[in-house]
């Protein structure tokens, strides 16, 4: 086997001067942390190849600038560890998908209430189009955090309508302790593909509905929302099974713990919310290592009726966690080690700080992709400025022979409360109606008509 050459680059000045300059950092910080320190410096991309294969406390200080604090803490005191990998597919949107976006560079701009405007009119985009909005970022935009938003959003849009299974268990500091299983349900009324638009009198952006079906002691506590597209607040209502009534609720409901939880509606996808309700800012840049729940490309189904049935990875409620792991002294919470690969991806750090007073957190803080806008994770601190939640938010690839992708739709979010050391995981599994990309005869807006959600909450 040919022996491995490591190339170290001298960092400042030339001959002798450079070469005691680099045995000075190699002596302080060792050569992992060195060869890290020189990619960063050159503005280079770090690679899984470059990785060890654990990152846990004994190594972790080499590997900060990769790790986003809360996760960094977590490996640092022993409760958690990383396992870099290789992945044999490209984390991507579909081609046809980025020409769209292409064609919509300077057709759209942001308010100063933060909504997208049609720049030829000033007015609220409410036509459908596909495709991102913003395709060509510019950093120093004074707009640039609402436009990446925007493009993380219209990402989603384009799966047109989604049905997705969930089972979310509540994690103590030594097991699980209760569960839910229902399923979420959402119709994309933007940034569909054409000929698949929707006539929408009533201006609604996105239709959500979230069900429960077990346990029965549980079973219809079900909420629905719309979202609108101009500055009406969202239209959120509950069914409440012991009055067997609906009642309607405030918008900040959706900061409000889900079924005793901890995690909230506004949460899902990393944010569920309406744009104008946050006020963002870009605060940074970097690489950062996020967990996929597979190394390897899983294909879809396509569907007669031209919707995809996707395929998650893990059998069962879940993959593993710590707490099903002998001998695991770690956080119970903590996904078993091996169950992710994690790889390194750019990002930007988007800061969110809710508008409304009543709403119940305080600053966001969002790590975005920089190639597909899905939100990797997520800091949320309370309104007095303690750090409270993190958000894991994983996902694996998969892909149709059509060449429909999941890019964008999670597997699912592992919600860490700090404060009270609890978790609680929302995580999908291969139902048997499970659907991405549904057409409008599958799923349309009668669907989340009151009668219809009182019909299907008895």
């Amino acid at each position: 086997m040919p022996e491995k050459k490591v190339i170290i680059t001298t960092i400042k000045g030339e001959g002798e001067r450079g070469e005691m300059k680099q045995m000075k950092i190699l002596k302080c910080f060792g050569l992992p942390l060195f060869l890290l320190f020189i990619l960063l410096l050159c503005g280079g991309t770090v690679k899984a190849a470059d990785l060890p294969k654990l990152i846990d406390k004994t190594n972790c200080s080499q590997f900060k600038d990769l790790l986003i604090p809360p996760l960094y803490r977590a490996v640092e005191r022993g409760a958690w560890v990383v396992t870099p990998g290789a992945i044999n597919f490209k984390y991507k949107h579909l081609d046809s998908f980025l020409a769209a976006s292409a064609k919509n560079a300077g057709r759209f701009d942001v308010n100063d209430a933060g909504e997208l405007i049609e720049k030829s009119t000033g007015k609220i985009a409410s036509t459908n189009f596909y495709g991102m909005p913003f395709p060509n970022i510019d950093r120093n935009d004074p707009r640039v955090a609402d436009k990446i938003i925007w493009n993380f959003n219209y990402q989603r849009y384009r799966f047109m309508a989604t049905t997705m299974h969930t089972y979310a268990v509540w994690i103590n500091k030594t097991k699980d302790e209760r569960f839910v299983v229902g399923s979420d349900t959402r119709l994309y009324m933007m940034g569909r593909p054409p000929g698949t638009e929707i006539r929408n009198p009533d201006k609604v952006l996105t239709y959500e509905f979230q069900k429960i079906q077990e346990p029965m002691g549980m079973k219809g506590t079900n909420s629905m929302s719309y979202v609108y597209i101009d500055e009406r607040d969202n239209t959120n209502y509950a069914y409440v099974p012991a009055i067997r009534r609906i009642r309607q609720t405030t918008s900040t409901a959706r900061s409000d713990p889900y079924m005793g939880s901890d995690a909230w509606l506004d949460m899902n996808y990393g944010w569920s919310g309406k744009h104008r309700s946050m006020k963002w800012k870009l605060v940074g840049e970097k690489t950062i290592l996020v967990s996929f729940t597979s190394p390897k490309m899983i294909p879809m189904q396509d569907m007669p009726d031209g919707s995809v049935k996707p395929v998650f990875p893990y059998s069962g409620h879940a993959f593993k966690f710590g707490y099903e792991t002998p001998g695991w002294k770690g956080d119970a919470w903590a996904p078993a080690p091996g169950t992710l690969t994690y790889v390194p991806r750019k990002v930007w750090v988007i800061e969110q700080m809710p508008v409304d007073p009543y709403y119940n957190w305080g600053l966001h803080i969002n790590y975005i992709d920089q190639e597909t806008y899905n939100i990797w994770y997520k800091e949320v601190y309370d309104k007095a400025g303690i750090f409270h939640t993190w958000v894991n938010i994983l996902t694996h690839y998969g892909e149709s022979p059509s060449g429909k992708n999941n890019t964008g739709i999670p597997d699912g979010n592992l919600y860490i409360d700090e404060v009270y050391k609890h978790a609680t995981w929302p995580g999908n599994f291969n139902g048997p109606d499970t659907r991405m990309y549904m057409p409008a005869s599958a799923m349309a807006p009668d669907n989340f008509s009151v009668n219809n959600f009182l019909l299907l909450s008895k």
